[in-house]
């Protein structure tokens, strides 16, 4: 009867779902002298876990030093500067490229007129090679009904 309840032990603990009583009758079950012989392999098994249960760590634990945030915090508002600094000297130079590319506002204007017009005709060009899509799908929407 101790064999069968042994067993269920035993698989109930490769499964994971014993209790810690349980795991400590199993120790004692099988470090002590009565195991019964078709059990004799799972012997070693728990004698090495009850031996490394008493092993202790008697070395003092050193935690490593941990960094002061005032560091960081130096290190990130420094960045948060050069970051605006690069911000703030790439908008003024834009601005200068802007104001001095033509001089003469009606060129200007001119040159802009003429930019939207080529994008127009872009824009109307693409919308032309839509008509072709739309003949596609009303074919491919007949086929597949």
């Amino acid at each position: 009867m101790e064999s069968h309840n042994i067993e269920k032990l035993l698989e109930d603990y490769f499964e994971g779902s014993t209790t810690l009583q349980q795991e400590a009758q199993l120790r004692d079950y099988f470090t002590g002298d009565n195991v019964a012989p078709h059990l004799k392999e799972y012997e070693s098994m728990f004698t090495a876990f009850a031996v490394a249960s008493e092993e202790t760590y008697d070395r003092p634990i050193v935690l490593p030093k941990q960094h002061k945030p005032r560091y960081r915090f130096m290190a990130s508002a420094a960045a948060a500067v050069i970051v605006g600094l690069v911000i703030w000297t790439q908008g003024t130079q834009v601005d200068n490229r802007i104001s001095t590319n033509y001089e003469n506002e009606e060129v200007a204007i001119l040159k802009t007129k003429q930019a939207l017009g080529m994008m127009s005709q872009m824009i109307n060009s693409s919308t032309t090679q839509l008509d072709v899509v739309e003949e596609f799908d009303k074919a491919s929407s007949t086929l597949f009904k």
